[in-house]
C-alpha cells in the first residue's frame, strides 16, 4: 500500500496544459468582475451627471422662458390699460360718446407708441371714430362690427384679444378690443385698437441663454411673432410642424400637472439639434419657446465624460495587475488539488494531498483526505451493499406493479360511474326543455317526492296575447304563422326567464305566465310589471318586420295579483304544474280587453303599486264570468 501512495508537494514545478488553463479561467473571472463592476459603475454615474446636467438646464431655460411670457403679458398689459384709460374719460362718463373721443383716440396714439390705429364704436357696433398714425381714415355710412367675435366678447364685459396678422405682408399685429361703460354694467360701445408687435421683438433679442441660446414667440397656428433675427419673422415661415410648438400646444389642451415636464430635445427650423423649453400665455394663445444647441447644451458633460473616461481605464489597468497577482496566489495549491482529484478519480484511493499554505486550501485537502480514506473503507463491502440494495428495489417495483394494477381497476370503475351520471345529466337537461325553469329547479332541488301539492298562495298573473292574431293565421299560410309565432314565443320566452317568471303554458298566441311560485319573490307584482314593460318593447322592435311583410299584429297583456290555488294538473303520463282561480281568468279577460300596445291591470293591483307605474284610467269594464265591473287602468311607463 506504501509502495501505491503519491504525495504531490505544493513547492513543486507545475507545468502542462492544466496550468494554462487555470490562468486563463482565475484571469478571465477576476478581470471580468472587477473591471465590469468598475465600469458599471462609471456608465452609472455618466447616466446621473448627464440627467443632472440636462435638468439643470431644463430648469434654467424654463425659467427664462416663464419670465419672458411674463414680461409679453405685461407689455400686453400696459397697453391695455392705456385703453382703458379713455373709457373712462370724464368726459365719457358724463355724456357718453362725444366728439371729445376723437382727442382721446389720438392721445392713446400719442402715449401707447406699438399703437397704429384706434376706434371707437356705440352699443350697435358702429363706428364712432376712427383714427391712425399711419393712413387717412375716412368714416363710411354705418361702419359696423356688430358681427365679430371681438364685439360679441367685448359687449358682454370681457377684453378679447385677436389672432396675429401681418400688415402689408411684413410686421405682425394683433388687434385688442374692450368694453366702453359709463357705468359699471352700463356698455355704450366698445373701443379696438391696433397693436404693432414689432416692439416685442427688442425684448425677445435681448433673451439670452448661453452663447448660442434664443428665445422666439409663436402663436397657435404656426405664425413666427418675434424671433433676435428680424429678416426670419419677416420672411414669415411656418412653424407649427416643429415638435416643440406641437406639444407645447398640445400639453395646454391636456391641462399638463406642474410635475411633467415642458422641456424636450428635438429640431429647430434649420434642422439643427436643439435642447427646447416652453411655457404657454394662455391669454394670447402665444407660446415663448427657449432652444439651445446641443453641443453648447452639453459642453460640460463631455469634459466630464472625458475625465470618467481616464479614470475608467485607469480602474481597468489597476484590475488587470491585481488580477494577475491573485492568480499567482491561487494557482499552484489550485494545480496540487486538481492532480489528486485526478488521481483518486481514475481509481488511486491511496492518493494524499500534501498542502501547506496554512489557508483554506489546506483545510480543503484535508477534507479530501479524509473522503478518500472513507471511500477506501466502504469500497470492501461495496458489492454486499449493491445486492443487498437491489433486493429491496426489486420488491419495491413488485409492489408498484401491484399497486398500479388496483388503480387501473378503481379508474376503470370511475369510468362507468362518470359515464352513468354524465348520461342522467343528459336525460335531465333534455326534460328540463320541457318544463319552466323555475318548476325544473324546484324538482332537482325537492328532497321530497312530491314537491308540488296542492297549496294556496299570492301570485302576480300575467296573460299575454296577439291582437290580430287570428284573421292573420286565416289568410296566411302555416309556415309564416308558425315563423312569426317562433319569433313571438323566443322573444317572450327570454324575458320570462330574465323575470324569473313560471310559465304555466303555452296556447298558440296566448301566453299565461305567474310569479311568487314555486319560486318565492316578495316583489312578484313589480316583476312582473318589468317583464310586461320590457315584452311590450321588444314586440314593439319586431313590428316593423311584421308590417313590411303585411302582418298588422300587436300584442295585448293584462296582469293582476291576488290569492290562487296552485298544483299538478293532468293525469299519469301526462302532468303540468298550473294555476286555478279568478287570478289567471282575471288576468286571461284583461288582456282581451286591451288594445295593441296596452298593458291592463285591475285597481287592486295598481293599488299595491301606484308609486312605481304611471297609468291611465280606462273607466269600469264588464267582463265575461265576473258579476260585477271592473275598474282597469293601462300602465303607461314606470314612474320616474
Amino acid at each position: 500500500m506504501k509502495s501505491q501512495q503519491k504525495t504531490l508537494k505544493s513547492s513543486a514545478p507545475i507545468v502542462g496544459q492544466g496550468k494554462r488553463r487555470l490562468i486563463r479561467s482565475y484571469f478571465l473571472v477576476s478581470f471580468l468582475l472587477v473591471g465590469l463592476g468598475i465600469l458599471a459603475s462609471g456608465l452609472i454615474g455618466i447616466y446621473y451627471h448627464l440627467s443632472d446636467i440636462r435638468e439643470q438646464t431644463s430648469l434654467l431655460q424654463q425659467e427664462i422662458a416663464n419670465n419672458a411670457a411674463l414680461k409679453v403679458e405685461q407689455f400686453i398689459e400696459e397697453i391695455e390699460i392705456s385703453m382703458w384709460a379713455v373709457t373712462l374719460n370724464r368726459e365719457i362718463i358724463a355724456h357718453g360718446l362725444s366728439p371729445d373721443i376723437d382727442f382721446q383716440l389720438n392721445k392713446l396714439l400719442k402715449i401707447s407708441a406699438p399703437v397704429n390705429e384706434a376706434f371707437a364704436t356705440d352699443a350697435n357696433g358702429v363706428v364712432y371714430e376712427h383714427v391712425s398714425r399711419v393712413r387717412s381714415v375716412v368714416l363710411r355710412n354705418k361702419q359696423s362690427i356688430s358681427s365679430t367675435n371681438a364685439f360679441d366678447k367685448a359687449i358682454n364685459g370681457e377684453t378679447f384679444y385677436g389672432s396675429v396678422f401681418f400688415v402689408h405682408e411684413s410686421e405682425p399685429y394683433m388687434s385688442i378690443t374692450i368694453p366702453i361703460e359709463r357705468y359699471a354694467g352700463e356698455f355704450i360701445g366698445v373701443l379696438q385698437s391696433q397693436v404693432n408687435l414689432k416692439y416685442i421683438w427688442d425684448l425677445i433679442s435681448k433673451i439670452q441663454f448661453g452663447n448660442d441660446g434664443y428665445a422666439y414667440i409663436v402663436s397657435r397656428y404656426g405664425d413666427l411673432i418675434a424671433h433676435p433675427s428680424i429678416s426670419l419673422v419677416l420672411q414669415r415661415p411656418d412653424l407649427s410642424s416643429l415638435d416643440q410648438v406641437q406639444r407645447g400646444f398640445f400639453e395646454n389642451n391636456q391641462d399638463q400637472s406642474e410635475e411633467e415636464s415642458s422641456t424636450l430635445v428635438t429640431t429647430n427650423l434649420k434642422g439643427e439639434k436643439v435642447l427646447s423649453s416652453f411655457t404657454l400665455i394662455p391669454k394670447l394663445d402665444w407660446l415663448v419657446v427657449i432652444e439651445q444647441p446641443m453641443k453648447e447644451a452639453f459642453d460640460k458633460f463631455f469634459d466630464s465624460l472625458f475625465r470618467t473616461s481616464a479614470l475608467l481605464l485607469f480602474g481597468l489597468a489597476m484590475t488587470f495587475i491585481a488580477s494577475a497577482l491573485l492568480i499567482r496566489k491561487v494557482l499552484r495549491p489550485l494545480e496540487v488539488l486538481r492532480q489528486g482529484a485526478e488521481s483518486i478519480g481514475v481509481g488511486d484511493l491511496s492518493y494524499r494531498f500534501n498542502v501547506k499554505t496554512g489557508d483554506e486550501f489546506e483545510i480543503v485537502s484535508n477534507e479530501f483526505n479524509n473522503m478518500a480514506k472513507a471511500i477506501q473503507d466502504s469500497h470492501a463491502n461495496l458489492e454486499d451493499k449493491v445486492a443487498s440494495r437491489t433486493r429491496e428495489i426489486t420488491e419495491s417495483n413488485r409492489a408498484l406493479e401491484k399497486t398500479r394494477k388496483e388503480l387501473e381497476e378503481l379508474n376503470k370503475s370511475l369510468e362507468d360511474k362518470v359515464k352513468s351520471q354524465v348520461s342522467e345529466l343528459e336525460r335531465i337537461n333534455r326534460i328540463k326543455h320541457f318544463l319552466p325553469p323555475t318548476v325544473s329547479e324546484a324538482i332537482l332541488k325537492s328532497d321530497v317526492v312530491d314537491p308540488f301539492q296542492t297549496h294556496r298562495k299570492e301570485i302576480t298573473s300575467v296573460f299575454i296575447d296577439l291582437r290580430g292574431f287570428t284573421n292573420f293565421s286565416d289568410s296566411h299560410e302555416p309556415e309564416e304563422v308558425m315563423q312569426v309565432l317562433r319569433e313571438y314565443h323566443e322573444a317572450v320566452g327570454k324575458l320570462i326567464d330574465k323575470y324569473g317568471g313560471t310559465l304555466e303554458h303555452f296556447a298558440g298566441d296566448g301566453i299565461m305566465i305567474f310569479f311568487n311560485d314555486p319560486r318565492p319573490q316578495n316583489n312578484h307584482i313589480e316583476l312582473a310589471v318589468r317583464m310586461s314593460l320590457e315584452v311590450q318593447q321588444r314586440v314593439g322592435e319586431i313590428r316593423p318586420e311584421w308590417h313590411r311583410k303585411g302582418y298588422n299584429l300587436d300584442v295585448g297583456i293584462g296582469l293582476t295579483t291576488g290569492f290562487a290555488t296552485l298544483g299538478i294538473l293532468g293525469f299519469e303520463g301526462r302532468l303540468e304544474y298550473g294555476v286555478i282561480g279568478n287570478v289567471p281568468n282575471l288576468a286571461a279577460r284583461l288582456s282581451g280587453e286591451a288594445k295593441g300596445g296596452q298593458i291592463v291591470i285591475d285597481r287592486k293591483t295598481y293599488s299595491r303599486i301606484d308609486n312605481l307605474i304611471e297609468v291611465q284610467s280606462l273607466g269600469e269594464l264588464s267582463l265575461k264570468g265576473f258579476s260585477r265591473s271592473i275598474p282597469a287602468y293601462s300602465i303607461l311607463s314606470l314612474s320616474t
